[in-house]
């Protein structure tokens, strides 16, 4: 039987396959795929049991509840100074369906989509499947730091959109407002679309605050947002996110969120809007993601990697070629066996010669884990 010859190109990313592969391992302390091990907020789990007891849970209207989409307003309004209509909102099943409308949505044959090296593997896949090119940039070599000169070496006229991610996956880096000033100025007269993937906008640790592109009014009217409550909030298994664009672009991807997913869980709609109305500060997760971020920094480079400086989200991404000249896969798959942990390799983020922490376990698992690695490369 046919199968799309694009889908049948793609793999299951190289982070699922060493998470699956961990799983069946005894022993193992897994660091591998970014799922929160802070619990979900308990008040936003009772009234979301509250509200499934006492009302029958039916589709939720196209493009998400209005009560949602107006506390999202609300929320980017106050915390980040940016002014979007609830109209110019959409509910999405997760970031990750966010992404794919988006894409879906604007792409067409042969269009080329800028990703900013390393990134995470979904990026590559999706522009793959709806039959695009992906143009990378690699900024593993300026400390992590994208420029607008970097973006004017590969732009030309098939140039469809940027997609940029910050806090960073899997570097945790954050553009200083001054670098995003500068690339908004540099894209403000060009016809592309920029696509601002702030999934990890509310896990900041570091010194440096978090910008949106989407502040900067010279570009607005091309940006489109990804959001959600994956990280935020541990509501990774609600699968609940959002995009925010100007009304005349999510009038053309409502379209494609409505014939994917016809909408999202009601009862997760329901739980979003708790979130906002009763934890809109997750300072306080954000703060033990940068003390775990510190102790395995800190242990890493006293082993001896070369560490990106994490300013957010909750992974470290360490250069470990001091210690070996193996590709990156073969590398983490042998301290799995030898050392039993599981890393993520950089090459599941398009540059080779890195690994990956993900700092989603308590602080004497992330110990452990250390000292484990140690053991392994004084073996």
């Amino acid at each position: 039987m046919y199968i799309n010859p694009r889908v049948k190109e793609l793999e299951v990313s190289i982070i699922r396959q060493i998470a699956q592969k961990a799983a069946k391992m005894d022993d193992v302390i897994n660091l591998t795929i970014g799922e929160p091990d802070i619990p979900t907020p308990r008040v936003i789990v009772e009234k979301s049991i509250e509200y499934m007891k006492n009302n029958q849970l039916k589709y939720a209207p196209t493009g998400g509840l209005e009560e949602l989409r107006i506390e999202i307003a609300k929320f980017y309004d106050e915390k980040y100074g940016i002014k979007y209509d609830k109209d110019e909102v959409l509910i999405t099943c997760g970031s990750t369906e966010a992404l794919s409308t988006t894409l879906k949505g604007i792409l067409a044959k042969d269009d080329e989509v800028i990703i900013i090296n390393p990134a995470f593997s979904l990026y590559d896949a999706l522009v793959h499947m709806y039959d695009a090119k992906a143009v990378h940039i690699d900024v593993s070599k300026n400390d992590f730091i994208l420029t607008s000169s970097m973006i004017e070496e590969v732009i030309n006229e098939k140039t469809k959109a940027i997609i940029l991610n910050y806090p960073s996956n899997p570097s945790g880096t954050i553009l200083p407002k001054e670098n995003i000033v500068e690339i908004a100025n540099f894209l403000a007269n060009k016809d592309i679309y920029i696509i601002s993937d702030e999934i990890y906008s509310e896990v900041i640790f570091g010194k440096e605050e978090y910008y949106s592109i989407a502040k900067c009014d010279n570009v607005k009217d091309k940006v489109i947002v990804i959001n959600g409550f994956s990280k935020s909030h541990s509501m990774t298994g609600w699968r609940i996110g959002y995009l925010l664009a100007p009304l005349n672009i999510r009038k053309e991807l409502i379209k494609v969120n409505q014939y994917t997913i016809t909408s999202p869980s009601t009862l997760s709609e329901y739980g979003a809007i708790v979130a906002l109305q009763e934890v809109s500060d997750v300072s306080s997760m954000a703060e033990e993601y940068g003390r775990r971020a510190n102790l395995v920094t800190n242990r890493l480079r006293e082993l001896g990697f070369e560490v990106a400086d994490a300013q957010g989200a909750f992974y470290i991404f360490a250069n470990y070629k001091k210690f070996s000249d193996k590709d990156s896969l073969t590398f983490v798959l042998d301290i799995l066996e030898k050392a039993k942990v599981a890393l993520v390799p950089g090459s599941a983020f398009g540059v080779d010669g890195y690994i990956r922490v993900a700092c989603t376990l308590s602080l004497d698992n992330l110990k452990t884990a250390m000292d484990r690695l140690e053991k392994y490369l004084n073996s």
